[in-house]
């Protein structure tokens, strides 16, 4: 069951967070989880200790995303895979655009300019966000024409090279939320925890289907989104309130 939390005023979103939360803890329901933004979750912890007592911890839990994994891994017993760091997701993709040298046009000089290469990254690193994969990229070429369409292709073959490599090897640190998802699948977490969201202005792709997911398995989610009305038109809110219609649509 979704419970959908606007206010204009986002400390009062906050507190009526909090006081949800509180409540089961007075009650002593356990399994209760307050997911918020990583830059945030330490001050959330003390905030909810604050509102919930000394007993706060034996029921409710802080987490952000990356904690989530984590969390979720030691129920499942399955170890999230090791990640690259930024020099060796560098030389993944170097590695990635020579292999392809001969099949590349519009990228062809990537594999000696390393400006280009941190570009690509970051490309790769927005599709993962936005769940892209290359076969739909490949699909937006076939839909276009001209340099746009060879560009969309080439970048098609570089993800697939790059996605390769990591498979090999160490994983994309953009494909942890991928594996979250994947456990969260496999294991009834979900189904036996309340779930309560503050303190995002919106959501990527990856944490968008995670949410999907927590929204169909959980018996109780409470979302708090700091805008009006759902897509509302508001500048101050429109981000906020496009995010809760997409909440709605799920």
């Amino acid at each position: 069951m979704l419970r959908l939390i606007l206010s204009t005023d986002w400390i009062a979103g906050r507190e009526a967070v909090l006081g949800a939360v509180s409540e089961q803890v007075r009650r002593r329901k356990g399994n209760q989880i307050l997911m918020v933004p990583e830059l945030i979750s330490h001050d959330t912890e003390r905030r909810l200790c604050a509102a919930a007592g000394d007993i706060a911890s034996r029921y409710a839990e802080v987490l952000s995303f990356p904690r989530l994994l984590r969390r979720v891994s030691e129920q499942t017993q399955f170890m999230p895979p090791e990640c690259l760091d930024n020099g060796g997701r560098l030389t993944a993709m170097a590695a990635a655009a020579r292999q392809l040298s001969s099949k590349l046009k519009s990228y062809a000089a990537v594999e000696t300019r390393p400006e280009f290469l941190t570009g690509l990254l970051d490309a790769v690193d927005e599709f993962k966000r936005c769940c892209i994969r290359p076969a739909d990229l490949r699909l937006a070429s076939e839909q276009t024409t001209g340099s746009l369409a060879q560009k969309l292709e080439e970048l098609a073959l570089i993800q697939e090279s790059y996605d390769s490599l990591c498979a090999q090897s160490q994983a994309d640190p953009r494909d942890q939320m991928n594996w979250l998802l994947e456990q969260l699948e496999v294991c009834d977490f979900a189904e036996n925890h309340n779930f309560y969201i503050d303190g995002f202005p919106d959501f990527t792709q990856q944490h968008m289907a995670i949410l999907t997911h927590l929204l169909k398995e959980s018996k109780h989610v409470v979302v708090s989104m700091n805008c009006d009305k759902p897509g509302s038109n508001a500048p101050a809110f429109e981000r906020a309130g496009e995010t809760a219609a997409q909440i709605l649509r799920v």
